[in-house]
């Protein structure tokens, strides 16, 4: 079965700097998973960690929908106080709340099932040189990991990395970072989450990136959207780079990849149904495209002997078939 999931940003009201109240009217979380339920081909949910009243509404949402939870995500990007870090800050207490944050997370995951725990430490990072010890503040983000990974043994923890966004460094900024701090730390439930728009924003080819973390055991998840490169945009996937997507989905299928695909966009602009209800069919249609190539014997031929332009003939014929 194909899983795919939804980030809540269809149904939001898309906020940013300039327009603070957003485009349109929000739905509250439970009313976003009806809304998905009613999309075909997504089965899943991607959420933040929830308590009280909200979580039950929500289970019961899940269950009446049949839907499954892929991912639950600690809040480490919404609120003020994580302004200069989370598990990095300079603040122990801070440290300690928010290394509290992703135990929860991790005990709600189990709970419900999830696949994992996504980690997004926005905040992680700094503005200016001479900010901060690196040293430092590395250390502090492996001890806090090490401990949520000791904390549960039966719970993925993905990080996603980001080059930058909200501030103008994050840490964990490459595939190449995370990849090393994830066999630093050395606990198989530490992997990387490859959002599709992060890599190519950060510089990488993200179906080397892919197979990169695949390499090391850490390739656990992935975000598909898409960008110009110079921000998160989070565009409708493949709308911008066709073939990097492809070559994505390619990798991801060599590589054996039977997980989520999570639809991570923001569309502010257009409706936020039809981006979805699209965003399915591309992931589809990518994956289709993917399976022609994968095992492909004359197109592995091919591309074994390095014969670049004879590779990218047999991907026109293929797409215009």
């Amino acid at each position: 079965m194909l899983k795919i999931q939804a980030a809540g940003a269809a149904f939001s009201p898309c906020e940013d700097r300039f327009v603070t109240k957003g485009y349109r009217k929000g739905l509250t979380f439970p009313g976003m998973i009806d809304e998905f339920a009613n999309i075909d081909g997504i089965n899943g949910i991607g959420m933040i960690a929830a308590g009280g009243e909200e979580l039950d509404l929500i289970k019961k949402k899940i269950e009446e929908h049949h839907m499954m939870v892929g991912c639950v995500c600690p809040d480490t990007y919404l609120k003020a106080e994580q302004k200069t870090g989370t598990i990095s800050s300079r603040d122990p207490k801070i440290r300690r709340k928010y290394l509290g944050e992703i135990k929860k997370s991790m005990d709600l995951a189990a709970e419900l099932n999830a696949y994992d725990v996504l980690i997004w430490l926005a905040h992680d990072g700094f503005d200016y040189p001479f900010e901060d010890d690196y040293t430092i503040k590395w250390n502090w983000l492996l001890d806090s990991l090490t401990e949520a990974a000791e904390y549960r043994s039966d719970v993925k923890l993905a990080i996603e990395y980001k080059a930058k966004e909200p501030r103008t460094h994050q840490h964990f900024n490459t595939v190449g970072t995370t990849v090393a701090i994830c066999e630093k730390i050395n606990k198989p439930n530490v992997g990387v989450t490859v959002d599709l728009g992060h890599s190519l924003a950060a510089g990488e080819n993200p179906a080397e990136a892919v197979e990169f973390a695949a390499m090391f055991g850490r390739m656990f998840d992935i975000h598909v959207n898409d960008n110009y490169r110079s921000w998160d945009d989070d565009l409708l996937l493949g709308s911008i780079h066709f073939f990097e997507t492809l070559e994505f989905f390619y990798a991801l299928r060599k590589i054996g990849y039977n997980e989520w695909y999570d639809i991570d966009i923001w569309p502010s602009r257009v409706d936020g149904r039809k981006a979805l209800e699209e965003s399915v069919k591309r992931i589809r249609w990518f994956i289709d495209l993917a399976d022609r190539l994968v095992g492909n014997g004359e197109f592995e031929s091919l591309r074994k002997d390095g014969k670049t332009m004879h590779v990218h003939q047999y991907l026109r014929e293929l797409i215009t078939s």
